[in-house]
């Protein structure tokens, strides 16, 4: 089955080969132009499951081949960057949005004259624009998982709710409902983990709801000599005369539930893994990305575990939800251009991108997959919207937003205020220096 999907390149990498193929992708002289010899690709992929994929690839190429070392996420960019200095750097690097976009400036992007913008946007859904440039696609997505609201239906029965909430504000609807506390005050059963630093993917479901609330967190644009400016705009009004702080109010919102003042407080710092929690059945809803089902399934195969889309905002004209995606890119300092830009192309293709998205739990990037027969309504609807953002410094936002909702919830400071100082930490993050 494996060496079928391989064969099914496709359209997709068909094109890209007739462009490489025809000297119209200006990566060399002629004589260049066929795709020859061996590149060093990259990833954080473990290469046990990446290696059968490759294996059944290479066959295929016949005149080039592919082979791949695996580099821990956590050291990825620094093992790069040394890598390079010494001249002992990979031609491709696959890898999270996150490390693509730290390593922007080292990568060769497909030339507009190859590959426009249209033709991206109307290959790829719309979150793959994120590695999209005004000199090209310094990358191709082949994953993208959405992020979504898990649920345990037994424990929506219990308490008497037949549907999981739609909107935020069905979700604190529910919460007094479907938390549970002994005599002691302790929780037994929590209706969602949200407000404090321990909540999985806290910084990604803020800034999900700064999109919902009609804004971009970090907007990235191009000064007259071509670098790349971004500007924090999590916190900027989205309605004239600033009736709405997105960031503020999206973290006053989330806060209430890990603040023991309020009647919505139903999750603390001290709680332990939300997933656990979940997995245990004493956690209600869980925010997390698409690929967690199965996994949480397998974890509790007596629980009656689903999903739903991520909660939206009430009166907005807008269904957004955060996302993790994977790309694969070039860099500038590859020895084998013409090759590295064909796998490229045919590993974000629909002959490899489905294999490569079961390893971590997504779905391919292109847009046609959403029609996919069988496929997950949820998935299929929450692909084609979801966007993850331009967190080209993943580490230190984290971190930031650990800080915030931590100051908040210790009366440090108010929220404006940790809002104010989190929104400053993250502009200084993209200022150069």
């Amino acid at each position: 089955m494996l060496r079928n999907i391989l064969l099914g390149v496709g359209v997709f990498a068909a094109l890209f080969s007739v462009l490489i193929f025809s000297g119209k992708l200006p990566i060399g002289n002629n004589s260049a132009n066929t795709p020859k010899g061996e590149v060093v690709l990259w990833g954080t992929f473990p290469e046990t499951a990446i290696n059968p994929i490759i294996q059944a690839f290479n066959p295929q190429a016949k005149t080039y081949r592919v082979t791949y070392k695996e580099v821990r996420a956590d050291v990825f960019s620094q093992t790069l960057v040394e890598a390079l200095a010494n001249g002992t750097g990979p031609d491709m690097i696959l890898a999270p949005h996150q490390i693509i976009l730290s390593q922007a400036s080292r990568l060769y992007p497909f030339p507009l004259t190859s590959f426009s913008e249209k033709n991206f946007k109307d290959t790829y859904v719309d979150g793959a624009t994120l590695f999209f440039s005004p000199y090209g696609a310094i990358a191709l997505p082949v994953s993208i998982e959405p992020m979504v609201l898990f649920y345990n239906r037994t424990l929506f029965s219990k308490h008497g709710i037949a549907s999981p909430p739609a909107y935020w504000d069905e979700v604190l609807k529910f919460t007094p409902s479907l938390t549970v506390k002994n005599s002691k005050g302790q929780f037994l059963e929590a209706a969602i983990a949200l407000g404090a630093g321990n909540v999985p993917y806290a910084k990604d479901i803020l800034m999900a709801g700064v999109s919902e609330l009609g804004q971009i967190a970090v907007l990235t644009q191009y000064n007259q000599e071509g670098t790349l400016v971004p500007s924090v705009y999590a916190n900027t009004a989205t309605t004239e005369g600033g009736d709405v702080l997105p960031l503020s109010t999206f973290v006053r919102f989330v806060t209430q539930f890990a603040d023991p003042t309020k009647s919505t407080y139903t999750w603390s710092e001290f709680n332990g893994l939300a997933d656990d929690q979940f997995v245990s059945e004493k956690l209600a809803m869980y925010i997390g990305y698409s690929g967690e089902l199965n996994i949480l399934r397998a974890r509790n195969p007596k629980g009656d575990f689903e999903m739903t889309y991520f909660p939206q905002t009430r009166g907005y004209n807008t269904f957004a939800t955060g996302a993790r995606m994977y790309g694969i890119a070039t860099l500038k300092s590859s020895k084998n251009l013409t090759a590295a830009l064909t796998v490229e192309s045919q590993f974000a293709g629909s002959g490899v991108s489905p294999s490569l998205s079961q390893i971590v739990g997504g779905v391919p990037a292109l847009r046609a997959y959403a029609t996919t027969p069988g496929l997950s309504d949820v998935i299929a609807r929450s692909m084609l919207i979801a966007r993850a953002w331009y967190d080209s410094f993943p580490i230190q936002s984290t971190n930031l937003t650990t800080t915030m909702l931590s100051d908040i919830l210790h009366n440090r400071y108010d929220v404006t205020d940790a809002v104010a100082i989190f929104v400053s930490r993250l502009q200084d993050l993209y200022t150069p220096q």
